[in-house]
């Protein structure tokens, strides 16, 4: 299966983390596209990459994919390029696009919010709620990678 690997990609160790988990889903037989990996349109240190070259290549790179994987988190291109396949999947091709996997591995997820609490003061991390149906109504929410690596395999086996 094809996937791509969306989510937040620019401090070290999102890199770091991108990289790995990359490596493991293909050690796992997936193709993947990583964004982290896509040379040139990702070189931060060339001046003549436009918004609309990294756009065209995404979109490349998501056509080309079956599964989108969106690591849960509030970054606008990451949720932009889940809607994308969510409409492939829905409205393109249902066969060929399988749709949208969340990871939601942000340790924040696990804790309770507090009523009592209000804005700032009530740790528990909050994620939209349009974004959490649609992943939902999608191919589901994950909250670690072995349950990643399961899901992938009985999307495949069910399709396949």
């Amino acid at each position: 299966m094809k996937v791509y690997l969306g989510g937040p990609m620019f401090v070290a160790a999102e890199v770091r983390y991108n990289l790995w988990l990359a490596e493991q889903l293909r050690s796992r037989g997936h193709d993947v596209y990583c964004p982290n990996e896509s040379e040139p349109i990702n070189d931060k240190t060339r001046t003549d990459i436009t918004a609309r070259a990294i756009y065209d290549a995404d979109i490349e790179a998501l056509e080309a994919c079956n599964v989108y994987i969106c690591q849960v988190s509030e970054d606008s291109g990451t949720n932009w390029e889940a809607g994308y396949m969510d409409c492939l999947s829905r409205h393109v091709d249902p066969e060929r696009y399988r749709g949208v996997i969340g990871l939601a591995t942000d340790i924040r997820l696990q804790q309770k919010p507090v009523p009592e609490r209000s804005g700032i003061e009530n740790q528990a991390f909050y994620v939209n709620s349009f974004i959490v149906g649609g992943m939902q109504a999608s191919l589901g929410v994950v909250y670690d990678e072995e349950s990643l690596f399961s899901r992938l395999g009985e999307i495949g086996a069910h399709r396949d």
